[in-house]
């Protein structure tokens, strides 16, 4: 065989051999926590990009997906910065295990203000022009009066903190009534050893 033709061979040979190594599959597992702490991150994308090869974490953080060696594989989740992991093209194994820490990526969304007219300053021209009739100043003021809103505000049904508080001072009660005893005026024993001894309590 001609010195080209076999030189031609080893280099078709060792070209097929790289792409058959890097189109090995490789079953990637692992575990998604938060960067400051070893809590799993659930419903994490865990995926290579243009590709159908992909899963999320459980509710544990736990994740198991198969890829092919080369892939570059794509941790993204809400709230955390996105991450790559890149699967080593000479990769030989048929597993590849890692643990994967995802650093969060707070985000503000900035403030935006709504208004039933088109601009802030119509708004405010049409509140300035707002001509309320006598009857409806008079409910208003009667509304705003000082008895009325704290006869509403005892009615006004508790929110979690205020039942939580009116619980605690409930057992707080309680424990106190259960150790008390009532109290007897001294000057009434006489009195009352009387009563007894002359039978005025009787049992119904």
């Amino acid at each position: 065989m001609p010195l080209l033709g076999l030189l031609l061979l080893l280099g078709t040979t060792e070209e097929a051999a790289a792409q058959g190594q890097a189109g090995r599959v490789v079953q990637l597992s692992g575990f998604v926590a938060t960067g400051d702490s070893l809590f799993g991150v659930a419903g994490v994308s865990v995926y290579v990009p243009n590709s159908t090869r992909g899963t999320v974490t459980n509710e544990y953080g736990f994740f198991s997906v198969p890829v092919l060696a080369g892939d570059s594989v794509l941790f993204s989740a809400l709230g955390f910065k996105k991450q790559y992991l890149i699967i080593p093209k000479n990769y030989s194994s048929q597993s590849y295990s890692i643990i994967m820490q995802l650093q969060e990526d707070p985000t503000e969304l900035p403030m935006v203000d709504v208004f039933p007219w088109a601009t802030e300053r119509d708004f405010r021209e049409a509140v300035a022009n707002v001509k309320l009739p006598d009857e409806g100043r008079a409910i208003a003021m009667r509304n705003l009066d000082p008895e009325r809103l704290e006869e509403l505000f005892k009615t006004t049904p508790m929110d979690g903190a205020g039942n939580f508080r009116h619980g605690m001072n409930q057992q707080q009660q309680l424990q106190q009534n259960r150790y008390m005893y009532p109290t007897i005026n001294p000057m009434a024993i006489p009195a009352l050893i009387k009563s007894i001894m002359n039978g005025d309590f009787k049992q119904k």
